[in-house]
């Protein structure tokens, strides 16, 4: 029995998690809403896998990965945010993360992922001992050649540990030895002995695949540039190469100085930084005192919405549900008057537009459970973020909500989707 822990304050987006879940066989579900709830479970519990958001409002996913890996507890621990910023991602690779999932979460990704994280898990647990093989705990390696004889999804499984279990200084390592694994899976399960070489400089770091002429060239190149674009490869004869920069953390004076710059809306809030931070003490004290009266009025704007909702599920029509759209509309009015909430009032806006356009005809008994259920979900993160940084004024970062909340919606909106799955994209190469 595998016991997964997952980490998030979003209500909504552990929910779609423990809904992924649900499908799979002998695992223990846990939740933690904050970071420091989960370093205590993990002193409690021994957790396979811990799915861990990165923005929560008291301790984040940084200092909860660093803290549980420094204790010593050998969970693998998966870095689930809605934010893609590549500053974020290499420093919870750092810190011990073994993967990064991007929020809202793809569920058919989803399932291939976990399916091979609880694999790896397993294989680990088994190890098998080639006395050809060369020392896979070794950091040593600057003056020589590693070579992974791969001949069986456990000596797989033991090229991922080598790289992802320990501290990390690469940049892209993840990506890397994640596409690697699924190229050496595929080739597999069609009986196929391959190496994975690796060579090291102080700077660099170098990957190479044998027998990749067994996958065609095009599927190879379709695959990279869908999961690793930034890769530096060279495909040659029988070999795929990699070639890694090594990365060092710097300092937050430094690393504040980068900027994003991108045109679509929602992928602005969505590659937002998590070291951009603003205390939820000085946003008051500057630029939201004179408005605490209509934030005060938010709560009673909550409570309708709350009602209107619990309306909607008992009796699913437009009229209902356009109720909901009118008490967000409402709470959106206070939030466009807040100085740099802009993001989160586009979130809403996001949201009322989704719902407005919802007809009589997708309100069936299973979507409208499910869309109720986030709903709510999503309002008490909102009446958590409005105690947080304007009652209590304990959030470290206020903007700690704005692209959970976008991601919320973006979830609410592929309720009613209806996705067609390609039968020729790759088959079960697909593993990212």
């Amino acid at each position: 029995m595998s016991k997964i822990l997952l980490v998030d304050d979003n209500d909504n987006n552990r929910l779609t998690l423990e809904l992924l879940l649900e499908e799979i066989e002998d695992i223990e579900i846990y939740e933690a809403s904050d970071g420091k709830i989960a370093i205590d479970m993990c002193k409690q519990e021994d957790f396979d896998i811990i799915f861990m958001d990165i923005m929560m409002p008291n301790v984040d996913g940084f200092e909860a990965t660093e803290a549980i890996k420094a204790s010593g507890h050998k969970a693998m621990i998966i870095a689930l945010s809605a934010l893609d910023d590549d500053s974020s991602k290499n420093k919870m690779m750092a810190l011990g993360a073994e993967d990064y999932l991007t929020k809202p979460v793809d569920s058919e990704l989803f399932m291939v992922r976990i399916k091979n994280y609880l694999s790896i898990i397993q294989k680990r647990k088994t190890p098998v001992f080639d006395l050809d093989a060369l020392n896979p705990f070794s950091k040593n390696v600057f003056n020589r050649t590693i070579n992974f004889r791969i001949k069986s999804e456990e000596s797989l499984a033991e090229f991922w540990d080598y790289w992802l279990s320990g501290k990390k200084d690469v940049a892209d390592l993840s990506d890397c030895v994640r596409i690697l694994y699924g190229f050496g899976l595929w080739m597999l399960k069609r009986g196929k002995e391959f190496n994975i070489i690796a060579e090291e400089s102080e700077d660099k770091l170098y990957m190479m695949l044998t027998q990749a002429s067994t996958i065609k060239k095009n599927i190879i190149r379709n695959l990279l540039l869908k999961h690793y674009e930034n890769a530096q490869y060279i495909l040659s004869g029988d070999t795929l190469s990699f070639q890694l920069d090594k990365m060092y953390i710097m300092p937050k004076s430094e690393s504040d100085k980068e900027s994003i710059t991108i045109s679509d809306e929602k992928k602005k809030i969505l590659s937002k930084e998590h070291n951009n931070v603003v205390s939820a003490i000085e946003y008051v004290n500057e630029s939201a005192i004179s408005l605490m009266g209509k934030i005060d009025g938010l709560e009673a704007i909550n409570d309708e919405t709350d009602r209107a909702i619990l309306a909607f599920e008992q009796n699913p029509s437009k009229r209902t549900l356009n109720v909901i759209c009118e008490n967000f509309d409402e709470y959106n009015q206070v939030l466009q008057l807040l100085v740099d909430f802009e993001h989160l009032a586009y979130a809403l806006t996001t949201l009322v537009n989704f719902l407005g356009s919802i007809t009589e005809e997708q309100f069936e008994e299973a979507k409208v459970k499910t869309l109720t259920s986030m709903l709510l979900n999503l309002l008490h993160d909102l009446e958590s973020w409005r105690e947080n940084v304007f009652i209590e004024q304990s959030a470290r970062d206020v903007h700690y909500l704005d692209a959970s909340l976008l991601s919320s919606c973006i979830q609410m909106e592929a309720i009613f989707e209806d996705k067609v799955v390609d039968e020729d994209d790759g088959g079960d190469l697909e593993f990212f």
